[in-house]
Formats: structure tokens, sequence, C-alpha cells
């Protein structure tokens, strides 16, 4: 399910980076920027035809010159970042089910992205991802904390195989 809106946090998460980035990129006026539809106390607002093909650029800009494993680490952010908001969701007290369903949609839309790509670390992540997307609409929401307590051990592994890259990427 598209967006129809765009926020900084969701730029950000778009193109696998973080929220200040997105914020001093707006600021600074760089890599052209789109300026936003509106501006709300909580912050600006894109709406999908201003900023995906903005996004898009960005996406080809980021990816190319070469170095597939910079976007893999990203992606790797990502779904780390999806599979734990989720999880903290479904542990949250009272239960939010609009935002549980977002979450859940995030993390299938994510998926989705992911089962076009032939790479072998992508495909850790669709691992990673696949119990959390085939309940995009659970009945059990017991069995979803269940399945997603169960992906932690893989999901702290490709983040320690994300630092690693990291790492090796700044020497």
């Amino acid at each position: 399910m598209p967006r129809e809106l765009y926020g900084l946090a969701e730029i950000a998460e778009t193109l696998g980076l973080t929220r200040q980035a997105v914020t001093v990129w707006r600021k600074r006026r760089s890599w052209d920027m789109p300026e936003p539809d509106v501006e709300l106390a909580s912050g600006p607002v894109w709406h999908s035809d201003t900023i995906e093909p903005w996004l898009q650029t960005q996406r080809s800009r980021l990816n190319s010159g070469g170095d597939d494993t910079s976007a893999w680490v990203a992606d790797a952010k990502r779904a780390a970042r999806r599979l734990l908001r989720l999880l903290v969701l479904q542990l949250e007290e009272p239960a939010r089910p609009n935002l549980i369903r977002q979450a859940l949609q995030d993390i299938e839309d994510l998926h989705r992205h992911l089962a076009h790509s032939t790479d072998d670390r992508r495909a850790r992540l669709l691992a990673l991802l696949e119990p959390a997307a085939r309940l995009s609409a659970p009945e059990d929401q017991d069995e979803l904390t269940r399945v997603l307590i169960r992906t932690l051990p893989d999901l702290a592994d490709t983040l320690a195989a994300v630092q690693t890259t990291d790492e090796r990427t700044t020497q």
C-alpha cells in the first residue's frame, strides 16, 4: 500500500537514512529536495506525487557507485527497525491495533521490495521478515509476539554483520 503523505521520518525510512540526515538535507536545500507541500506544527509534509519522484532519484544516487554493500546495510537496518517497532507495539499496553496494522503493512511492503532481489544477503533479510509478513492480519496477537521474539537471535546476527560491514567500509 503506497503512502499518500511523507514526513521526515517516512523519507528517512524510505531511503534507509537517519531522520537527522534528511533534516540536514532539507535545511541546506541540498540534493534538490522539493519544498514540502505543507508545514504543520509537527513538521513538513509532502504528498506522494511531490516526493516519490525525488525519492526514486535519491535511491538511485545512493545505490549507484557500484557499492551494493551500502544498499544492503540500509535494507538490513530498515528491516531491523521495522521488526523491532512491531515488537514494541505488540508489547505496549494498551494495544494500538491501527499502529500494529501499519507496522505489519510496512514489513510486508519491505518484504515485497526485497523479494525482487537475487542477492544472498537480501535473501537472509527476506527469511527474517517472512514470518511477520505472513501474519499481515493475525487473529492471534500472542502468536505474532512469539513469532517476533523467535526472530530476535537472527536479527541480532544480522545487525552484527551490518556493524562489521559498516566498520570495514569506514576504515
